[in-house]
């Protein structure tokens, strides 16, 4: 044998002593091996010529003082094709092992099984090489079998081993292999598949087999080994017993070594059975079918006696169509609707087009040539040509289509509209002077200036005759900012020169006993300084004005004692009105 285990422990007993011995490796590091076993001291060899000897397989799992970075990086260190005999201890035997898959592969942990997944079990008889049983559930939708449950015992009868057995669920169906038919002493000419049956556990009626009549070892063992490499086929990580014999059974000299092979023998017999299951294999006759029944918790079996069947009335008229009654779905009713009342269509017609009745029965059907695709959806239709629908009364407000008509009378026109109740628009800025409207609120701060004065009264704000009166038009500037040789130029609209034109400071911020609001006529000399003020230079087209260099433009009178101060100038804003 190639490829010691990792680990071995070493047991001796025939003097009524019994005590045992864990050698472990003397190091750790991955650069060495794990020393399979070491020589016993020179002085215990004569005592255990006579004892006998008893070898358990440890992994490098077992070794629990080792983290599991330490033990990746051990193992990383072997040669890929000597990792599992050193780090698992399986051997490499005879011509190589018949399942050549990493554990990893097919182990997964246990878990609780849907239970309309089929089951079954497998038994393989023995005596003196132990009896084994399997428990295997199929995922048919993704073609997964699962070995669940093992059991293996030696020199057991099919008493014993049947009462072990039925605690698996004694529904449980069992394949069995041929020799099953062998008659025993011990049963007294009975075959041992009766003998088993007789003590209560679900044999099947007849040995497992393929569709075409063979028992077939070789072709059991590579459908095994398919699923296995396919991912296809999984056992519970828990099955100890069973991964002991998968990583022991092999071949020699090309030949399945019979030896500790009794589990995989007993999973191998699964194929042999469930091909009937699957539809993958022809089904059997009366005289030598295998039937399963499965029953499941929740479900009804085949005698109709659970609670997961759907059931239908104690009678009805022929032909009527079944329809559920009640909320459960599970019970059904006559609709009273028969079959030949429902409509018939015509023997061919346009693939999606719309059906509709074709003659006074409601029965006969046509192809109208109308194509679903032709429709609008109800979510974002798309509509073309000239789609109608009703006129709302004008003045409604709700998610209803408005159509034109609608819009015709409840809306103003673009052209010269007529507006009523109360319209509004943007109020736009002091001074603008466009085709934008004018609001109620922007007329009343362009015309304030004017409100108090006696030239409104008079009629000055307004165009006269030319015969009555020279003065026919009227600008007053925006606020203007005051800046010390600054410059201005603002059209004033008037089409001609003015022949009237007046500069005022309007205070905005209280001082020199002005309030805010409080206004003045600018002079356009000088006072107390050099350099006068401001001057106003009007034309046909514009108001243009200069404002002087001095630091502070305007020297006026204080309003609360008649002295002379310089007014600042971001106190106040400069306006211009102009008469032509």
């Amino acid at each position: 044998m190639r490829g010691a285990p990792a680990w071995q422990r070493l047991s001796r007993n025939g003097t009524g002593e019994n005590r045992q011995r864990l050698i472990p490796s003397n190091t750790p590091h991955p650069s060495r091996r794990f020393a399979p076993i070491h020589l016993l001291p020179q002085g215990e060899k004569e005592r255990t010529a006579a004892m006998s000897r008893h070898v358990t397989f440890m992994t490098i799992d077992d070794a629990g003082h080792y983290s599991p970075e330490q033990r990746a990086a051990i193992i990383a260190a072997y040669p890929e094709h000597e990792r599992e005999a050193r780090a698992k201890g399986i051997p490499v035997l005879g011509s190589g092992r018949i399942f050549p898959v990493p554990e990893e592969l097919i182990a997964c942990e246990p878990f609780k099984l849907p239970r309309w997944w089929p089951r079954i079990g497998a038994l393989d008889f023995g005596w003196d090489h132990p009896s084994a049983a399997v428990e295997l559930a199929w995922d048919t939708e993704a073609d997964v079998v699962y070995v669940t449950k093992a059991h293996r015992a030696a020199q057991q009868t099919p008493a014993m081993q049947a009462l072990a057995l039925k605690a698996w669920g004694e529904w449980l169906p069992f394949a069995w292999p041929r020799d099953g038919r062998r008659e025993t002493l011990e049963g007294a000419g009975v075959a041992l598949a009766k003998q088993y049956q007789a003590h209560g556990l679900n044999m099947l009626t007849s040995h497992t087999r393929f569709a075409d009549g063979s028992v077939s070892v070789e072709a059991g063992l590579m459908e095994m080994l398919d699923r296995m490499q396919s991912g296809r086929f999984k056992v519970f990580s828990t099955l100890t017993v069973w991964f002991e014999e998968f990583r022991l059974y092999h071949r020699k000299n090309g030949q399945v070594v019979k030896l500790r092979d009794d589990l995989m023998a007993a999973t191998r017999y699964r194929k042999l059975t469930l091909t009937y299951i699957s539809g993958n294999g022809t089904l059997p006759t009366t005289a030598d079918g295998i039937w399963l029944i499965f029953t499941r918790t929740g479900d009804k079996g085949a005698d109709g006696t659970g609670v997961g069947d759907f059931s239908g009335p104690a009678s009805s008229v022929v032909d009527n169509i079944v329809t559920f009654a009640g909320t459960t779905g599970k019970a059904g009713k006559d609709s009273g609707v028969a079959v030949a009342s429902l409509v018939a269509g015509p023997a061919s017609a346009t693939t999606d087009n719309i059906a509709t009745f074709n003659g006074a029965t409601g029965k006969v059907v046509k192809d109208s040539g109308v194509a679903v695709a032709s429709l609008a959806p109800k979510a974002s239709p798309a509509f073309t040509g000239t789609p109608t629908a009703p006129t709302a009364a004008a003045g409604t407000n709700s998610t209803q289509i408005a159509t034109t008509a609608y819009v015709d009378t409840t809306f103003a026109p673009k052209a010269s509209p007529t507006f009523n109740g109360t319209p509004a628009a943007p109020t736009a800025t002091p001074g603008t002077n466009t085709t934008q409207l004018a609001t109620t609120a922007f007329v009343a701060v362009a015309t304030a200036p004017l409100a108090t004065t006696a030239s409104v009264n008079a009629g000055l704000a307004t165009k006269v005759d030319a015969a009555t009166a020279k003065l026919q038009g009227f600008f007053e500037s925006a606020q203007q900012t005051i800046a010390s040789g600054g410059s201005l130029t603002l059209a004033h609209g008037l089409g001609v020169k003015p022949k009237l034109w007046v500069g005022y400071i309007q205070c905005v911020t209280a001082e020199g006993g002005y309030s805010v609001g409080m206004e003045l006529a600018v002079p356009t000399s000088a006072n107390a300084s050099t350099i006068p003020p401001i001057g106003i230079v009007p034309d046909a087209t514009n108001m243009n004005v200069r404002f002087g260099s001095n630091g502070s433009v305007f020297y006026i009178n204080n309003f609360s004692n008649g002295t002379q101060f310089t007014i600042t100038n971001a106190n106040w804003r400069f306006v211009v009105r102009a008469w032509a």
